[in-house]
């Protein structure tokens, strides 16, 4: 635990989307019906105070749950900058959750220059819900916007489809526009679909098999 210098939380399984390749969809045994929130308590009977000002980085991004669903997640956020004054924070999210007094509240907490939230935001208003089902597009924008004007850092994170790659210039263009810091357009690695179609021109991301040197695989003599 002394060597724990990054820190992924997934604080719940709730998320409005239905993407149609996300874990969510796909995995039989999951149990929408089945709703959990990650709280501080729970956090503290694994990390204490001087754990977590340890840390270099705090980071949430669901794997079954969007992070803004999370019942706690602003309080989790307020807690571990209390006790980590250097901390960057981070987050996932589809950006289509929660509302604008939240995001602006959120921006305040992200108040350090590495802190950042990631929208994943996939085309505009009448293509970003082809992938994110279930997610109203203008209610990202306000916000994206209310996050910004807070002084949050966003990123903007596009999954490039036949559907919308001829909104890439555009959505960087918009992205810029409104105050990103950064904007990226990039190909699913989850595959595809008869609706969601590999874009024309741009490759598929490879898998490399290669060696990894796990810290966490190595015990306390620094030996496999």
């Amino acid at each position: 635990m002394r060597d724990i210098k990054v820190l992924h939380l997934e604080p719940t399984d709730v998320c409005q989307a239905a993407c149609p390749l996300c874990a969510r969809e796909t995995d039989k045994n999951f149990r929408k019906d089945r709703q959990h929130h990650l709280d501080m308590y729970k956090l503290m009977q694994a990390f204490d105070a001087d754990k977590i000002a340890k840390l270099d980085k705090m980071f949430m991004c669901g794997n079954y749950g969007d992070p803004a669903a999370g019942k706690y997640t602003l309080n989790i956020y307020r807690e571990f900058r209390k006790l980590n004054k250097k901390i960057v924070l981070g987050m996932n999210t589809n950006g289509g959750l929660q509302n604008a007094l939240w995001w602006n509240e959120l921006g305040r907490i992200f108040h350090q220059p590495q802190d950042y939230v990631v929208f994943s935001i996939d085309g505009l208003e009448g293509t970003n819900h082809v992938y994110r089902k279930n997610v109203t597009w203008l209610r990202i924008m306000q916000n994206a916007q209310s996050f910004i004007q807070a002084g949050g850092s966003a990123h903007w994170d596009m999954l490039v489809y036949r559907h919308n790659q001829h909104q890439v210039d555009e959505c960087k263009q918009l992205a810029q526009s409104m105050g990103f810091k950064w904007f990226r357009a990039k190909v699913s690695k989850r595959g595809f679909t008869n609706k969601l179609e590999q874009p024309i021109g741009w490759g598929i991301p490879s898998m490399v098999s290669t060696t990894i040197d796990c810290h966490a695989n190595l015990n306390h003599t620094g030996k496999n």
